[in-house]
Parts: structure tokens; C-alpha cells; sequence
């Protein structure tokens, strides 16, 4: 019998607007974009970074898993960033949003890092992925930091998101954006909420697939010799 969570059945029926969705625990999504970004020739580092970044944004409200599936789509052709004070430049070609993330949190507290000074960066792909670092870097500093791209403006408190993300709509959630990171004044954080929780919402069954898919690239398939060693190697009768 299926269960509520069993990615074979969609959470929601069809009716001609919505998609079908499936329903997963954070744990499974975790474990899925962790895969998925493995067998897009991700290092494991990496791969764990992308599947706690999922996680993170679907706590904040967000299509994590999608969001993670349409950068692992480009993720072979964008740069790495090139930490400087001030202001990070792209040369060549748009920079990839989790390595971004990941050098944010190493710099948080040096002169090429966020801080109350403020940060440019240049041209980051998928920039909604990077707003789990920015929280993590954050948390690193024990100062909120707002960030802001292309009409969107968020203030991320230390150890949190601040509350469930609303992203202005109307922008596709890949097209490149130069970000701004800084400390907001202190009386524009105090009205910020810290509690929140895990929202209700699904992930597009077409996604999961793909996400699917790109995980059974590290998947090994059986063979003769794996089916001869499976279950017990002895007679276990009383």
C-alpha cells in the first residue's frame, strides 16, 4: 500500500492547472538532491552542501528541490568565484551560486567576507540558492545580513531564516543576478520573525523524477553476482 509519502503518488490530483506533486520528508529530500548532485559529478562535499541547502529552503518556504534540480542543470558550465575585498567579479561567465555560497561562509569575518562594510557580487546563477550561506555566514558573524538581487531584498538573522522567504514573482529562478550583501540598520531587523516551520507544501512530480534520475547514476545495478549474495547464505529453520 502506498503511504502518503511514497514518491510514486502524487499528493495532489490533477485539474488541469496544478501539477502532480509528491510529498517528502526533509530527510528524503535531503538524501535525493544529495544523489542527484553526486551523479552530476559533484564531489561529496559538495553533494551534501546542495542536499542541506535544499532542506534549508524548503524550511524557508521554498521549492528547494527544484530550485537545486535547475542549477544541477548548469552547474558544469558555471565559474567559480574569486574572493576580493569589496567586490566579487565574475570572468568568466556567470558564478555558480553553491560555490559562492560555500566561500561566503569561509571569508565571513576576513576582509574579502560579508560584513557591515558590504559586499558586491557579480553575475550569480540560480541566486536563490545561495541564501542558505548567506544565512550561515550569518550565523558565522552573529550579525544579520541582507541580501538583494534584482528587486528581492532579505534580512537573515544568525541561526535561521528569519521567518518563511516571499520572493517578489516574475523572475525566472535561474536568470543570473548581481548581488548585494550588507548589515541592515538594527531597527529594520527587530520586527524580523525567527520561528518558523516546515511548510506543507509538495514537490512537482516531474522534478522528482529528474532529480530521480540523476541519482541512479550512482546507483549500482544489480547483477548475477550481487543477486547470488543476497539474503541469508544458510538454512536459519529451527
Amino acid at each position: 500500500m502506498m503511504s502518503f509519502n511514497d514518491p510514486a503518488h502524487s499528493a495532489s490530483s490533477r485539474d488541469g492547472h496544478d501539477a502532480a506533486r509528491v510529498c517528502l520528508s526533509l530527510s528524503e529530500i535531503n538524501a535525493l538532491c544529495v544523489k542527484a548532485a553526486r551523479g552530476s559529478g559533484l564531489s561529496w562535499g559538495e553533494a551534501e552542501e546542495a542536499g542541506w541547502a535544499a532542506v534549508w529552503l524548503t524550511r524557508a518556504g521554498l521549492a528547494g528541490p527544484s530550485i537545486v534540480l535547475n542549477w544541477l542543470r548548469d552547474c558544469a558550465m558555471l565559474a567559480r568565484p574569486l574572493p576580493a575585498t569589496g567586490h566579487w567579479k565574475a570572468t568568466s561567465g556567470p558564478l555558480c551560486p553553491l560555490r559562492a555560497g560555500l566561500a561566503l561562509t569561509d571569508h565571513a569575518g576576513l576582509p574579502e567576507g560579508p560584513g557591515p562594510d558590504g559586499l558586491h557580487i557579480d553575475t550569480v546563477a540560480h541566486p536563490r540558492l545561495i541564501l542558505p550561506f548567506v544565512a550561515r555566514a550569518a550565523t558565522r558573524l552573529d550579525l544579520p545580513l541582507r541580501i538583494g538581487w534584482a528587486g528581492a531584498e532579505i534580512t537573515l538573522r544568525p541561526a535561521g531564516t528569519g521567518g518563511p522567504l516571499t520572493l517578489p514573482p516574475g523572475q525566472p529562478d535561474e536568470t543570473p543576478a548581481d548581488l548585494r550583501i550588507d548589515t541592515p540598520d538594527r531597527r529594520d531587523t527587530d520586527a524580523i520573525p525567527t520561528v518558523y516551520s516546515v511548510p506543507a507544501q509538495g514537490i512537482a512530480l516531474t522534478d522528482w523524477r529528474a532529480l530521480d534520475a540523476l541519482a541512479l547514476r550512482v546507483t549500482a545495478p544489480p547483477s548475477d553476482a550481487s543477486r547470488a549474495r543476497a539474503g541469508a547464505a544458510g538454512d536459519d529453520n529451527d
